[in-house]
């Protein structure tokens, strides 16, 4: 995939809504099915001061498994109380269907 291509799947695919989407319902049912271990994370249980910046998107071939893996990540920064505590990173298949996400604090 070349940088042109990647500007198309950006504009058909829309990466970044999608993971602003995936991570505030990663959030909110981490939230709702684990508060103690959400509180210890976050150090608060209200998400109103978390704010959400784009990082980047980027085509990854992973080579840890098997057979080598490809798909788009997309990577937010976030913050709460304007201090960057996480990355939340949004994977995607090729054809745009959600692969998977995660959520790594810093």
């Amino acid at each position: 995939m070349d940088t042109n291509s990647l500007k198309l799947f950006e504009e058909k695919e829309r990466p970044f809504e999608k993971a602003i989407v995936g991570f505030w319902e990663y959030t909110n049912s981490w939230k709702e099915e684990e508060p103690f271990e959400f509180q210890q994370a976050f150090k608060t249980m209200d998400t109103s001061e978390i704010s959400l910046i784009k990082e980047k998107i980027a085509y990854v071939i992973n080579y840890r498994f098997d057979e080598p893996i490809e798909y788009i990540q997309t990577t937010l920064n976030v913050f709460l109380d304007e201090r960057l505590i996480a990355r939340y990173h949004y994977l995607q298949h090729l054809n745009g269907e959600i692969m998977d996400d995660s959520l790594s604090f810093v």
